[in-house]
Order: structure tokens, then C-alpha cells, then sequence
């Protein structure tokens, strides 16, 4: 069986999602123009990103039982960020697609909007961005409001394992000097990642508790004795 890795199935679903889009109003515009698919082609796309919406509310947090090994990192992408992603992509894909002849100036503004935001949602999903990183020297929020946490600023035998309805992850500091100024009043991760969510915290928890271990970060066999570490606790 040929192995895939999560960012490239990902890519692949991203590549699917435009093409359908694409496929969708040609096929509304040309072929079946004036038709009665005409109505349910032009419906699908919202409906299409409806039920994504519906299904991100459904499954808040990733069920992945590890992370992505880079050489420098464990890595987890944010689930939640991701289907709000396609789902904001379904939903403009009307307007992204549409037809910009014969529009005033204000519709043609509003697509060239839609077709720019579009275009940046695809750009952070190919990406694999917004994600969660653990770094021999601490946590790594990348994206958009991204941010550094050292080890060291957190506080020994925490974060506790967060509700199965919580949406981020309240951290305990000890060194706020250490911390992006902006999270020094109250520092939280949010949640909703690949990577089930105990794991992901267990992990914190763990380099903060063990600094012997952090220079092992990103190797397979530190992701392995990690994993099989956290199984026995």
C-alpha cells in the first residue's frame, strides 16, 4: 500500500475542490445553460460548503494519535482552520467563478475580493498552514497571529488535559518575560488540531517537565519513545 502524507492527501482534496468548483459553472454557464441542472449546479457549491461548515462543527479536534515528523519538528495542522478554509472556498466559489462581463464597478470590486481571498484560503491550505509545531526550543504557532513559546516560560506539570468541548488551551506562566507581548496577559493555544488533542497537550506538558529530551525533538525514534512514553502515563 503506497503511504501518503497528510499535507499531500491535503494538496490533493484542495486540487479536487477547485477543479469541482471550476467544473460546476462551466458546466452552469455552457453546457447546461438554461436547463433544469442549470439551478441545482449553481446550488451546489453553497451547499457543498454548508456541510463542511456543519461537519467542522461536528468534529472539532483532529483523532490523528501523532504527529507529522519533519527532522526539526513535530508538526499537527489545524483541522479546524483547514475545513473553515474549504468551507470558505465552497462558498465563494460562485462569486470567485463567476462571470465578470457586464458587471458595475461595485460587483466587479466584490469578486476581485472574493477571487483574492480565495486565492489566499488555497495558498495557507497548500501550505499546511495555519499549524502547531514543537520545537527543541519551544512551541511554534505558524500562520497568521503566529507566535513563539519557549519551554521555559511554562510551568512545570501543566497544561492538564483540556474538556472535550473546549476550543483552545489555557496556559500556566511561569516567565511571562519570555513571551510575545501580546500573550503575556493571558497566554492560550487553540485547539482543533490533526493530532488528537490530549496527545498534543500531553506532549507540552511532557518538554516542559523533561528539557533532557528536547534536543530530540523532530527525530522518529524521540517521536516514537514519545509516543510510547505518553501510552504508559
Amino acid at each position: 500500500m503506497i503511504s501518503i502524507r497528510p499535507l499531500d492527501r491535503i494538496r490533493v482534496l484542495l486540487v479536487l475542490t477547485l477543479a469541482a468548483m471550476l467544473a460546476v459553472q462551466l458546466l452552469a454557464d455552457g453546457v447546461l445553460a438554461g436547463s433544469l441542472w442549470e439551478g441545482p449546479l449553481r446550488a451546489a457549491a453553497p451547499l457543498g460548503g454548508l456541510g463542511v461548515l456543519v461537519y467542522m462543527f461536528v468534529r472539532r479536534s483532529g483523532s490523528a494519535a501523532a504527529f507529522t515528523v519533519t527532522g526539526r519538528a513535530f508538526v499537527t495542522p489545524s483541522h479546524l482552520s483547514r475545513l473553515m478554509g474549504f468551507g470558505l472556498l465552497l462558498l465563494s466559489g460562485r462569486t470567485a467563478f463567476g462571470e465578470w462581463d457586464g458587471h458595475g464597478p461595485g460587483t466587479t470590486l466584490l469578486i476581485t475580493i472574493s477571487v483574492v481571498c480565495a486565492t489566499a484560503v488555497a495558498v495557507l491550505i497548500w501550505r499546511g498552514s495555519p499549524a502547531l509545531e514543537l520545537r527543541a526550543e519551544g512551541i511554534r504557532l505558524t500562520g497568521p497571529g503566529g507566535a513563539d513559546i519557549p519551554w521555559e516560560s511554562l510551568t512545570p506539570g501543566l497544561p492538564r488535559r483540556p474538556k472535550p468541548s473546549s476550543w483552545s488551551l489555557a496556559l500556566t506562566v511561569a516567565r511571562p518575560d519570555l513571551l510575545p507581548e501580546r500573550m503575556r496577559g493571558r497566554a492560550f493555544l487553540p485547539l482543533g488540531w490533526d493530532t488528537h488533542p490530549h496527545l498534543v497537550v500531553d506532549a507540552i506538558r511532557w518538554y516542559v517537565d523533561h528539557p533532557e529530551d528536547r534536543a530530540r525533538i523532530g527525530t522518529q525514534a524521540e517521536h516514537d519513545r514519545l509516543v510510547s512514553a505518553l501510552d504508559r502515563v
